[in-house]
This record gives C-alpha cells, structure tokens and sequence, in this order.
C-alpha cells in the first residue's frame, strides 16, 4: 500500500444488494455521501459512465467527479475520484462487499492520494460509513428522513 492510499472496513448489518444499491442509487447517495449536510449526486451506471457528488454542508459545495472502472453487483464498485480535496488528480476508489452472519464486510480501499490528502480523506470516509451505516439498517427504508 502506498503512502498517500486508505483503507477502512465496517461491518454493516444490511446486505450486499442494499449496501450496494445505497452505492449506485443518485437518491441515496445525496442522503449519506457527504461529512456533514447533504449531497447532490448523479449516476450513470455502466463502465465508463460519470459519478457526480457536490457534498453541500456548513456552508460549502464541493464537487467531486469520477467514472465507474469496474461495476460488479453487489459485491464490487471501482471508480476515479478528483476533487479539489485530491489536487485535481483522479484518485481511484475500490468498495468490496461481503457477505457474512451479521450483514456485510465492507471495505474501501481510496488510492493514489497525496499523504495530506489522505488523512482527511480517512476522516471524511468514516463520517460517510457511519452514515452509510445507519441509512442501510434493517427496517429503515430510502424514503425515510435522514
């Protein structure tokens, strides 16, 4: 693993279709893609399609863009990320899903991003598990409040 790359992992207790949904579904990403707030988000699923997510909180709209590298239901996602938080450079992020006894193992692996980069990244990742997390538990549905 390079220097300026992050890895987290979370058990989830939702499955991999639902976490996986939760991933590629423009409405619920705007309910969970961002550290703080909301975020505006657009979805052309197909490799080589455009992910578009301007997180929008205390003030701020930051916009992020990517293209889906690899898309494999419900268990793989890859796709660049470039924002002015990675220099303008297209990052890569790789979300792997995996189901167990409680749910679902996810890890995210955020790489070739600067090392300054990279530790606020870290931070802004598990603000948005966390809130991945909750959006997906059992019984709670997209069209719930936030």
């Amino acid at each position: 693993m390079a220097d300026g790359d992050i890895v987290l992992r979370r058990t989830i207790a939702a499955t991999p279709d639902r976490i996986f949904r939760a991933w590629t579904d423009p409405s619920e990403l705007a309910r969970w893609m961002s550290p703080v707030g909301h975020a505006d988000a657009e979805v052309d699923l197909r490799v080589g399609g455009q992910l578009l997510v301007t997180m929008i909180g205390e003030g701020q709209r930051i916009e992020h863009h990517g293209e889906f590298l690899v898309i494999e239901p419900p268990h793989r996602l890859v796709f660049t990320w470039q924002s002015p938080h990675t220099d303008g450079v297209a990052t890569r992020v790789i979300v792997e899903l995996t189901a167990n006894e409680r749910g679902t193992d996810l890890t995210l692996r955020h790489e070739r991003l600067s090392p300054d980069a990279a530790r606020s990244h870290a931070g802004g990742w598990g603000a948005m598990l966390d809130r991945l997390a909750d959006l997906t538990q059992p019984g709670r549905e997209a069209t719930d409040g936030p």
